[in-house]
């Protein structure tokens, strides 16, 4: 794996296939919270999508992303309640017996998807809690009922950033021997550049590098945010063309206030390679207008369209996680990608200067940089 599309509401399966033809991803995640189950007029099934995606060689996967249901606000249930991933009330993880049905439900629907077994969790805010005991124990039933699927943490910020709790909840999931893993930071806000702390950035990191000595790692929605965790030992992350696949945040699965499917407008906004970073388009246009040759060192501007800025994106993307994937060690990817943000903060102050624009370096490089620093100096590099 290096770059997996994460599911959307808007039904742009061709996309999908066509970064894999051109191999800027590896395959796609399917969500019921994004793609219906049964087909509809305006809606590619589930199905539909992947023999679309196999077909031309792709990964499928399924991600039933439970811990939505502990997100506030979660209401957008109009795919999702068209799976039978549940034997009782939707949610309810209460009992053993609740557990055992949802882990069996969502592994019997990916087998429908020939998919592989990605198993259900539970959203964390700490590391020792009543919840991350919950968690804990569903992924002990996934692993009971299949030794080799695949395991999911799920956590928001304060999760990540939780210390000796976070090292305590790890290492006990650890010693289940999953054949991966996909991580996941879930967000209060969709926006880009994220939010991220530097302690998030390095309990991360720290999570990563010691799953990954054993089984692959996948960063689920992880975009240019996820690069910490590709340097510290991931093989994949999460991206997309609209910021719901970019960022696994709270609104994404809210009720939504309009039938429509496209989530709002086209997230348009040209990706700079050595800016590892994005700007909009009009600020892009000033760039361009004012350095066409800054601009083309940077990674040089899309043609105009969503489609367009999205494929840029997806293959700028990939271009950086094979430039880590390249490193012939944890130390060669941490230097590596600690070199780029060097040069990217490097870049930030002319670009800011020449085109205004509202997000620099201080936005979209400096805390990861930060984190990705903790991480390398716990690491003694």
């Amino acid at each position: 794996m290096s770059v997996l599309i994460e599911d959307s509401p808007r039904n742009l399966a061709a996309w999908i296939v066509e970064a894999v033809s051109q191999s800027t991803a590896q395959g796609c995640v399917i969500t019921p919270w994004a793609t219906p189950k049964v087909g509809k007029s305006y809606r590619r099934s589930a199905g539909d999508m992947a023999a679309m995606v196999r077909d031309k060689g792709g990964e499928v996967w399924f991600d039933a992303i439970t811990h939505a249901l502990q997100m506030g606000g979660v209401g957008d249930f109009r795919y999702y309640d068209e799976y039978d991933l549940w034997a009782g009330s939707r949610g309810d993880l209460s009992t053993a017996a609740h557990r055992t049905d949802h882990v069996r439900l969502v592994f019997e629907q990916q087998d429908a998807l020939q998919a592989t077994h990605l198993a259900p969790t539970i959203l964390l805010h700490h590391g020792e809690t009543q919840t991350s005991l919950h968690a804990l124990e569903l992924a002990t039933e996934a692993v009971k009922q299949d030794p080799v699927c695949w395991l999911s943490i799920a956590g928001t910020s304060p999760f990540w950033s939780s210390g000796d709790a976070l090292d305590a909840h790890i290492g006990a999931l650890a010693q289940l021997d999953p054949a991966g893993w996909f991580i996941t930071v879930a967000r209060p806000l969709s926006s880009l550049p994220v939010q991220a702390p530097l302690e998030e950035t390095f309990g991360l990191c720290r999570t990563i590098r010691a799953l990954s000595e054993y089984a692959p790692v996948h960063v689920s929605h992880g975009d240019l945010a996820g690069l910490p965790g590709i340097a510290a030992g991931a093989f994949s992350l999460g991206t997309g063309w609209d910021q719901r696949q970019r960022v696994c945040s709270y609104p994404s699965f809210a009720a939504r206030v309009n039938s429509g499917d496209g989530g709002g407008g086209w997230y348009e906004r040209p990706t700079f390679d050595g800016l590892c970073g994005s700007l909009k388009k009009a600020e892009a246009q000033l760039l361009d207008s004012a350095d066409p040759a800054r601009t083309a060192t940077l990674g040089g501007l899309p043609a105009p369209g969503p489609r367009e800025a999205y494929t840029a994106h997806t293959a700028t993307l990939t271009n950086l996680v094979d430039q880590l994937l390249a490193a012939n060690d944890y130390q060669g990817r941490f230097v590596t990608l600690r070199d780029r943000y060097v040069a990217a903060l490097t870049e930030w102050p002319a670009v800011s200067r020449l085109t205004s624009c509202e997000l620099g370096g201080a936005e979209w490089v400096a805390p990861l940089a930060a984190g990705l620093d903790l991480y390398g100096a716990a690491e003694g590099w």
